[in-house]
């Protein structure tokens, strides 16, 4: 650490963009302490436990993080589930019991730990925040979604596709309370996607405090040598792979995404749908063999299903970026996505860009390609190709926040 800087204290639930940023500004020396709620270093007993929890837990490490400050709460986050579980808490009510336990105990390590900037995601920054301008340090808010306008949006799409069942219930009003006062705290809020930007603008928040920074993305371990092969057409012994990774939800497209296999039905084309299902999902789509539902799987399976695919297609009505997509670009996987979203696309280059989310557009893009697969190895060549934000660029990116 260098000695005219405290360093970063960064607040994290979850493992958001596989600790992009602490690890980040770890690599730059100045990664004071990371707070988070899980931690599972080798060998520790969480590694063993059985079942998709531990194979999350097990994902809760990286060896970047090493030698860094590590404060970590897994001993009470495992017993709190458990008692969340037990009080028979589930959506908003849980997601924010778990915000509001995980806030608690990352505003007790700023109280502990001396720093000079204070980074928290969105929606479990309010307490941190607030022990930091007590001690006059600089505030950091990474906000995780297109915030308040991402939900209304949300709850206007459920009128479109009604067979989808009802929108999931919003937020209460005193969550988005807490996240105005969040930004209110913030000396600078990071954005991933000038869509957000834009967003949370007519939400009122100041332009000038906004600052979007990319995802930063640096290839998994084997992705250097990996060599996509894509066959001269496409068969039925040989279909079309086509990869949806992330909840199959209304806002991400799903409805407009199922109709366009239907429009699809003559070609040799499975869709592979990996992630939380979120929505009711009509019985007519549930029994379609070109539609395979796989439910969800841990990072590394993920990963796994990239690499097996032809092309990922990404038709969010909003997403605050899309991680998968630049996770996609890693193994040459061509994309097909929508404009709502961190712009990892250049059309015509390394995929294609929607004009919209419907059925048509989508089926005339998997067409494109399905009859062409000359085009998805032209796309392949070019994943990666354009710029793209390395660790090293995010660190320097988030220490400039700390000088300006």
């Amino acid at each position: 650490m260098p000695d005219d800087r405290a360093g970063w204290i960064c607040c994290h639930l979850g493992a958001r963009e596989h600790y992009a940023i602490p690890r980040a500004l770890h690599r730059h020396g100045h990664l004071r302490t990371l707070a988070t709620d899980a931690w599972a270093a080798p060998g520790a007993v969480w590694t063993q436990v059985p079942g998709m929890a531990g194979r999350r837990l097990g994902e809760r490490y990286t060896e970047d993080l090493g030698t860094a400050d590590v404060r970590d709460f897994t001993r009470s986050l495992v017993a709190h589930e458990l008692l969340w579980r037990a009080r028979g808490l589930s959506g908003w009510a849980l997601s924010i019991a778990r915000n509001g336990w995980f806030q608690d105990r990352a505003a007790q390590v700023v109280r502990e730990v001396t720093a000079s900037v204070v980074f928290a995601h969105s929606y479990v920054a309010l307490a941190p925040f607030r022990e930091a301008k007590l001690r006059g340090y600089r505030t950091v808010l990474g906000q995780i979604d297109p915030g308040e306008q991402h939900f209304q949006l949300v709850d206007r799409l459920k009128d479109r596709w009604p067979e989808f069942g009802p929108a999931p219930p919003p937020p209460p009003r005193a969550y988005f309370e807490a996240w105005h006062e969040e930004c209110a705290l913030a000396d600078w809020i990071v954005v991933n996607s000038e869509w957000s930007g834009a967003s949370l603008e007519r939400a009122g928040i100041p332009r000038a405090k906004l600052k979007v920074i990319p995802l930063a993305y640096e290839s998994e371990t084997g992705a250097a040598r990996f060599v996509r092969s894509v066959p001269a057409a496409f068969t039925a012994d040989r279909p079309m792979r086509v990869l949806f990774a992330g909840s199959a939800a209304v806002y991400k497209g799903i409805p407009s995404l199922l109709e366009a296999m239907e429009l699809l039905a003559d070609l040799p084309i499975v869709l592979r749908l990996v992630g939380e299902i979120a929505t009711a999902i009509p019985s007519r789509f549930r029994d379609r063999r070109a539609i395979q539902w796989i439910g969800p799987v841990s990072r590394s399976e993920v990963m796994a299903y990239c690499r097996d695919s032809d092309v990922l297609v990404f038709p969010s009505h909003s997403d605050g970026f899309g991680m998968v997509q630049v996770e996609a670009q890693g193994w040459h996987l061509p994309i097909i996505a929508s404009p709502f979203c961190g712009q990892v696309v250049r059309d015509g280059i390394n995929g294609l860009l929607l004009s919209e989310v419907s059925p048509g557009a989508i089926a005339s893009a998997l067409r494109r390609v399905a009859e062409s697969p000359a085009l998805l190895a032209a796309f392949a060549a070019h994943a990666g190709d354009g710029p793209r934000l390395g660790l090293d660029d995010l660190g320097a990116a988030f220490l400039q926040l700390e000088k300006a």
